[in-house]
C-alpha cells in the first residue's frame, strides 16, 4: 500500500547490539550517559544503509500479536511512504528484526514547509507563550527554528523480534530514539549543555514539531496533531493578550490508550498519562515506573506488553507540566539509526 511517493526512506534500527548516532555531530554509539543538543543546531548523523524494504509492505514473519499495532504505520500517513517489513540478517529462515522505514514527511500542517507546500500553514511563535504557559518565565523568546526547515529523508528502524528488558539501561541520544505512527522521528527531552529544554518549546510548529539543521522534522512533546488524526481526544484552546487572540490545540489528557508508535528497542508508545487509565479489560494499571512505563493489555495488544507513555514531568525529568516522550534511558535494548 505504500506507493504514495517512492522516494528516499528514513531507516532506523532496533537491536540489542546496535549502536545510535548522536545528534551532536559525528556519529557515536548509545551510551550509559546522555549527550546534549541545542535547536537550531541539533543535527543528526546517522551510517548509510539501503532499503530493506525496498518500497513493500510484508507482514508474513511478523508476530501476530504485532501485525495489528505495526499495520497502523501503513495506513495513518495516506500521502508520504512508510514501510513495514522484516529482516533475516543470519539467513537461517527466521526474522530477526521488524522494520519501519519511512521519509519523516508529515501529513500534518507546519510552518516548516517551504512557502507553496500543500501543507504550509503560518503559525505566530507568540501562541507558544501561552501553549507553554507552565514553562515560560519571561526570559524565553518565541521564534523560529532558525533556518531549518522539513525536507525529505530515508530512516530506518529495525526493532528486535521479541523485544525484552535490558540488564544495563542504554541512554537515550540526541537523534530519532523512536518513530510516530505517522512515520515522523521521536527525539528525546534533552538539549546541549548550558541549554533548557523547555527554551525549544518556543521553537515548536503548530503540531508541537520541529526540524533540525538537516530538515529532520521530529517530535520532543506530545505531537497534538498526530493525536488529532488518530481520532484522539483534544482541546481547542485560545488566550486574548491585547488585540491579538492565539489559539492552539492540546492534549486533553485522556489519550493514554492511544498508540503513537514504537521506541527504538522495540517496545509501543502511547499517549500521555491521565488520571483513570484502564486496561483492556477496564481494570486497574500498574503504576508508571521510572523509565516512563508500565505492563498490561491494551487495545493493540491482547496480552500484557511493556510500553511507554508521553509524560510529564511529575512523573520524570523536567519540572514542568510538558508531556515529553520518553526520559533518560530505554527500557529495552535500543538500535541505530541509519540512512541511504
Amino acid at each position: 500500500m505504500l506507493n504514495k511517493r517512492p522516494n528516499t526512506l528514513i531507516l532506523i534500527g532496533l537491536t540489542a547490539s546496535l549502536g545510535l548516532s548522536s545528534c551532536g555531530g559525528g556519529s557515536s554509539s548509545n551510551n550509559t550517559t546522555n549527550d546534549n543538543n541545542t535547536t537550531d543546531s541539533e543535527t543528526q548523523t546517522i551510517d548509510s544503509a539501503a532499503s530493506i524494504c525496498n518500497g513493500q509492505n510484508n507482514f508474513e514473519n511478523i508476530p501476530s500479536a504485532y501485525v495489528t499495532a505495526l499495520t497502523k504505520y501503513t495506513t495513518t500517513n495516506s500521502q508520504y511512504l512508510v514501510n513495514v517489513c522484516t529482516q533475516d540478517i543470519n539467513s537461517d529462515g527466521s526474522a530477526d528484526f521488524i522494520v519501519v522505514e519511512s521519509t519523516n514527511l508529515p501529513e500534518h500542517e507546519s510552518v516548516y514547509y517551504e512557502t507553496g507546500h500543500q501543507h504550509q500553514e503560518d503559525f505566530d511563535f507568540e501562541t507558544n507563550i501561552h501553549k507553554f504557559s507552565p514553562v515560560y518565565d519571561g526570559s524565553q523568546t518565541a521564534h523560529s527554528a532558525g533556518s531549518n526547515m522539513i525536507e525529505e529523508q530515508a530512516i530506518i528502524m529495525k526493532m528486535p523480534i521479541a523485544p525484552a528488558s535490558a540488564t544495563i539501561k542504554t541512554a537515550t541520544t540526541f537523534a530519532t530514539i523512536g518513530i510516530a505512527l505517522n512515520g515522523v522521528s521521536f527525539f528525546n527531552e534533552n538539549a546541549a549543555p548550558g541549554d533548557n529544554i523547555t527554551d525549544e518549546l518556543f521553537t515548536f510548529d503548530q503540531c508541537s514539531g520541529h526540524p533540525q539543521n538537516t530538515g529532520i522534522y521530529h517530535y520532543h512533546v506530545d505531537p497534538v496533531c498526530l493525536i488529532r488524526d488518530l481520532g484522539g481526544s483534544i482541546i481547542d484552546q485560545a488566550n486574548t493578550e491585547g488585540d491579538s487572540v492565539y489559539t492552539w490545540i492540546e492534549d486533553s489528557g485522556n489519550n493514554a490508550g492511544l498508540l503513537m508508535g514504537f521506541l527504538m528497542d522495540g517496545f509501543p508508545v502511547y499517549g500521555p498519562v491521565g488520571s483513570s487509565e484502564t486496561d483492556c479489560n477496564s481494570a486497574a494499571v500498574p503504576s508508571i515506573d521510572s523509565y516512563n512505563g508500565h505492563s498490561h493489555c491494551t487495545g493493540d495488544f491482547s496480552t500484557a506488553i511493556y510500553h511507554y507513555h508521553l509524560k510529564t514531568a511529575n512523573i520524570g525529568g523536567t519540572d514542568s507540566s510538558v508531556f515529553w516522550i520518553t526520559n533518560q534511558f530505554y527500557y529495552g535494548e535500543p538500535g541505530e539509526v541509519s540512512t541511504n
